[in-house]
């Protein structure tokens, strides 16, 4: 009966050495968890990174996700009705080892020389998002080595905007000053803002006629593209030839390019390879694509080439011609010839005569009676 109490004794004795030992561990865990060291050695929060800048650009600037921000590029696209506000932001990103100032304004955009689109310059007068576009935040901004800011801005749609596509941009601009009398630079980026104003959509492309002029052994081809619709839209072409073995077709360029409602572009194609004789018919099919919606297809007039060796031929002619000369100089020549021959003949056969005759010769008589004349007294 002693041994029950003992062996009982013995197994209580246990977790009242294991506990105390298991709440110690729980504790330190706890404190060490809560320590400044183990909060600093936790994962920091992502921060934006600076986006990549154009070639030799000491900075950078994204859209700032603050409104709706749909393009690709860090560009920015909304659909608003028209009367309609909305308000956005972006950031720049001084990536240069100096202090720079940064000047922010809305533009218009337009079609660059060449093919493209371009901002307007900030002097000039805007007429739609330029306009629409207006700054929450000063339009310079000062910013120290290997900072960013945030520009707040706002676009509101006039009321009684038509239905359609426009586009702008937010450019910031830096001005390089002038040094040892040259003259100053500005590097700009430019983010496009893509205004969708909801309605029905109204494709509209027309084309000019399609011309064409030579081009050193080829024949170069423009066709103007005017966007009298309501939508933006991209452009693709190309020249379609009929006539010889098989049909073909010639990309027109730029490719791809933007077209801006009441805007326009031109497009060209250079057709080689081409024959020396035969005929050629041209025609320009051009497509109209709304990005993510309808498209559209239009065709030119049509242009007939007709192709004859012309230098071939004159050469032929010059040398015919010299031909028929020669042949009829010779000819009189010959004629000429051959009647001094009949007479040279025709002398000989009477000398003859005279010969056989016993006569002197017809010569020789005139000669003896011009003399004997001329003695007499």
């Amino acid at each position: 009966m002693t041994g029950c109490p003992r062996a009982h004794g013995v197994a209580t004795t246990i977790p009242r050495v294991r506990f105390p030992v298991l709440w110690s561990l729980l504790l330190a865990g706890l404190v060490l968890a809560l320590a400044p060291g183990a909060q600093a050695a936790s994962a920091p929060a992502p921060s934006p990174s600076p986006p990549p800048s154009p070639a030799g650009a000491p900075f950078g600037v994204q859209a700032g996700l603050y409104g709706l921000t749909t393009l690709t590029g860090g560009h920015f696209g909304y659909a608003l009705k028209a009367g309609a506000r909305i308000e956005d932001s972006a950031v720049i990103h001084n990536q240069s080892d100096e202090t720079r100032t940064f000047h922010v304004y809305g533009a218009d955009v337009a079609h660059a020389v060449g093919g493209g689109l371009a901002p307007a310059q900030e002097t000039q007068k805007m007429a739609a998002v330029g306009a629409w576009l207006k700054l929450d935040s000063p339009s310079t901004i000062t910013m120290r080595p290997k900072s960013r800011a945030t520009v707040r801005f706002s676009l509101t749609v006039p009321a009684g905007t038509p239905p359609g596509s426009y586009l702008g941009s937010l450019v910031t601009a830096l001005r390089t000053p002038a040094v040892s009398g040259q003259v100053n630079t500005e590097t700009r980026i430019a983010r496009l803002v893509e205004l969708t104003v909801p309605g029905t959509a109204d494709l509209q492309i027309s084309l000019t006629e399609l011309k064409h002029r030579p081009a050193g052994g080829s024949e170069d081809f423009t066709v103007t593209v005017r966007n009298t619709g309501n939508v933006l839209y991209t452009l693709t072409g190309t020249l379609n030839i009929t006539g010889g073995d098989s049909p073909r077709t010639v990309p027109l360029t730029p490719t791809g390019i933007y077209v801006i409602p009441g805007g326009s572009t031109t497009l060209t194609g250079r057709l080689t390879s081409l024959p020396s004789l035969g005929r050629r018919t041209v025609t320009a099919s051009v497509t109209a694509t709304v990005p993510g919606g309808a498209a559209k297809t239009v065709d030119s007039n049509t242009v007939r080439l007709s192709f004859f060796p012309w230098l071939i031929a004159i050469l032929a002619a010059v040398g015919l011609l010299a031909l028929a000369l020669l042949l009829l100089l010779t000819r009189r020549r010959r004629r000429a010839w051959l009647r001094r021959r009949a007479q040279e003949r025709a002398a000989m056969r009477a000398l003859r005569r005279d010969m056989r005759a016993g006569e002197p010769p017809a010569d020789h008589a005139r000669e003896r009676h011009r003399t004997s004349g001329s003695r007499q007294p």
